[in-house]
């Protein structure tokens, strides 16, 4: 099989090791209506149309009724724009400082280049957070040919194939067959199996270990190990067809 195209997540995938930015959006969006999250909370649903998880965060009665008591309100959708509307105030600036190149990532791209190979993208994120991202990428060696957000699919995001398929289209390409769908969440690889695109979990630096990389390499060699078996684990029983250490690991699946 020819692979055509590698669709690539963004946060924890290729940029953002430990996919911070997201985690410091909604803790500070929340935290404005007296509401702390844990992270662990947050990291469940990570990968979804970021309004669509403030939704789910909200079914959480306590979370919704103390935000639902200050903004005296019982209107589900007037609570959800108001703390999503915060989550994209909060979010702007934890995007562009945690916008750092994964490790692998240049390796993967240059090989990418060399094999005529296209790379494209979809997210949670809103295409406004996209196009911040994009000139600190750029900067940076990375230029996907196609962004897609949920905002280009009439709000339908992971774990739907909307995105992904929106995405392969655009690549001018007619099938999923030759496309690899990498990401670093559960929901990153049921939108892969959902398009029929080889679906790729990354193991290091992705939302399902949830730790920066400074506290990631100072952690034991043991539980470091222990950590990428648990992960590993929980892609593969989500459907990954493959799972990889880093993203530069995507090239011998390519090769083979």
């Amino acid at each position: 099989m020819k692979i055509k195209a590698v669709v690539c997540d963004w946060a924890g995938t290729t940029i953002d090791y430990g996919s911070r930015a997201p985690i410091i959006g909604f803790q500070q969006a929340f935290a404005k209506f007296g509401v702390t999250l844990d992270p662990a909370l947050i990291r469940q649903d990570l990968g979804l149309d970021k309004r669509a998880h403030v939704q789910k965060m909200l079914e959480d009665a306590a979370i919704w009724q103390p935000i639902s008591q200050q903004l005296a309100s019982t209107s589900q959708q007037f609570v959800t724009d108001t703390v999503y509307k915060g989550f994209q105030e909060t979010i702007n600036q934890a995007l562009v400082e945690t916008a750092i190149l994964k490790p692998g990532v240049s390796t993967l791209l240059a090989y990418l280049t060399k094999k005529h190979i296209a790379v494209a993208t979809t997210s949670g994120y809103t295409q406004a957070m996209i196009e911040k991202l994009l000139p600190t990428v750029a900067s940076q060696g990375y230029h996907p040919r196609v962004n897609i957000t949920s905002e280009l699919t009439g709000g339908i995001g992971r774990p739907h194939s909307a995105m992904l398929d929106l995405a392969i289209k655009r690549l001018g390409l007619t099938d999923s067959s030759g496309v690899i769908k990498v990401g670093d969440t559960i929901n990153d690889i049921k939108e892969g199996v959902a398009a029929g695109a080889i679906s790729v979990g990354v193991v290091e630096g992705s939302n399902l270990i949830g730790m920066s990389e400074t506290e990631f390499t100072a952690l034991p060699q043991s539980e470091q190990t222990q950590l990428k078996v648990a992960a590993r684990a929980q892609f593969y029983a989500s459907g990954a067809n493959y799972v990889v250490t880093t993203i530069a690991d995507v090239i011998p699946l390519i090769e083979a």
